[in-house]
């Protein structure tokens, strides 16, 4: 008796060896083999009730939009002057032409530089022109006012204008700057100007400046921008260059100064020793003043001393003992907490003083800025969206879609957010909510 066997599709007998020879434990073969293959987790969404806008405004990309403290928000759309409602987002006026995109108000007065550098004042009320210079300045920068006086920086030289009438009363030139100068303060009269000079290394000088007639009433080399300036005494802290990495041992010294003349009254040495392993890399230390409390931050505590009552390898009014590797402290005490800045990645952390507890606000894309407000943390992601979180609690309270990576600094005006969404040209208001005010 012959048996006759079907035919067996062809699937059938591929499935069978497909077994078989996965018995057999062989690898994997890919049609292309990748060199790295790694997963990480992504962490959890951020998941915060969306804000929606109270309004939005167009304004130019590459603008510095400011606010009164009556209201008002000025801005710059089409290289034009514009004045709008915080509360509303109207529209109240517009000014001008081919105006450089950036501003200064005081006083109920707008102050603000064209294209071919006239600089021009407008009242904030009516949009009608109170001056504009006769002459322009090459590469002007934005004004900054103060007290009667609007300066304008012109590559290495100051030029003061009458606030009023708009003559122009001095003009100040730092020779040896490779750069504009940047205004620090202004203090009885004088006005201290940091600059970029070349000298046998580059480092930061200060300029003092009489306001009223544009003499330079001293420079010192190696110095940066005024800690403070307290009974006629300006407090500086000095440039460290670089330290021997041999050498665990680091100091931040800072220079008082007579305001009037420059001498040095005193040097303020604060030393520490490093806790890493050599060679010990930077560790320079950074400081804040809040009146007279001195806090350095060292690589692994902060430190407390009174910088009216400096005694030389004085001990701390108070230590904080905390790993601040990669942090500079910045800012300004706030709700008797400190702020610092990661040099290695882009956020903001903090540490309240009354226990040393350290706290950070957790991001699910990268922060391009934060800004505090009162009880509010705002922080723009790369991913278009901005958070809004409660600084006690560092949770997030809100969300805005903003459909921008890039932004300008988070203003705010009353119980009003202005988020400045560069990419977009986007101006978008939101209510801050009570717990965060």
């Amino acid at each position: 008796m012959t048996t006759k066997f079907k035919p067996v599709r062809a699937g059938i007998i591929a499935a069978l060896a497909a077994i078989s020879i996965g018995s057999l434990n062989l690898p994997v073969i890919y049609a292309d083999a990748p060199i790295v293959s790694e997963s990480f987790s992504a962490g959890d969404p951020i998941k915060a009730p969306l804000q929606k806008p109270l309004w939005t405004a167009s304004f130019d990309k590459n603008a510095s939009s400011v606010v009164s403290g009556d209201g008002l928000l000025f801005t710059f759309e089409g290289g034009k002057l514009v004045a709008l409602n915080v509360q509303n987002g109207k529209k109240l006026f517009t000014y001008g032409s081919k105006l450089r995109p950036g501003a200064a108000y005081l006083n109920g007065v707008v102050y603000g530089v064209t294209d071919s550098g006239q600089v021009y004042a407008v009242s904030a009320k009516t949009g009608k022109q109170v001056w504009k210079s006769a002459a322009g300045i090459t590469d002007a920068n934005a004004p900054v006012v103060i007290k009667d006086t609007v300066l304008v920086s012109n590559k290495n030289a100051f030029i003061a204008l009458d606030a009023a009438t708009g003559k122009q009363r001095w003009k100040a030139v730092e020779d040896q700057a490779e750069n504009q100068g940047t205004i620090a303060t202004e203090a009885d009269g004088i006005l201290y100007v940091t600059y970029w000079v070349q000298g046998a290394l580059t480092s930061s000088q200060l300029d003092a400046i009489d306001l009223k007639t544009g003499k330079i009433l001293w420079k010192k080399f190696k110095q940066y921008a005024p800690l403070t300036i307290q009974n006629g005494l300006v407090y500086s802290i000095a440039d460290q260059y670089s330290f021997d990495d041999a050498d665990p041992k680091r100091e931040l010294n800072i220079a008082v100064l007579d305001a009037k003349t420059g001498k040095t009254k005193e040097t303020q040495t604060y030393s520490w020793t490093l806790k890493s392993q050599p060679p010990y890399q930077g560790g320079s230390g950074s400081a804040i003043l809040n009146g007279k409390d001195l806090y350095i931050a060292t690589d692994r505590a902060v430190m407390k001393f009174d910088i009216t009552a400096y005694k030389k390898d004085g001990k701390p009014l108070k230590t904080w003992n905390v790993d601040n590797t990669d942090k500079d402290i910045i800012g300004s005490v706030h709700d008797n907490r400190v702020f610092f800045k990661n040099s290695s990645k882009p956020e903001i952390t903090g540490m309240k003083l009354a226990d040393s507890m350290t706290f950070n606000f957790r991001t699910d894309n990268p922060p391009v800025q934060t800004d505090i407000y009162g009880n509010g943390v705002y922080i723009g992601q790369s991913d278009g969206v901005l958070h809004g979180y409660n600084l006690q609690t560092t949770f997030s309270v809100f969300t805005v879609n903003t459909g921008s990576r890039n932004y300008g600094p988070t203003l705010r005006s009353g119980n009003t957010l202005i988020i400045q969404a560069k990419d977009t040209g986007k101006l978008i208001a939101v209510p801050v909510p009570k717990a965060l005010q």
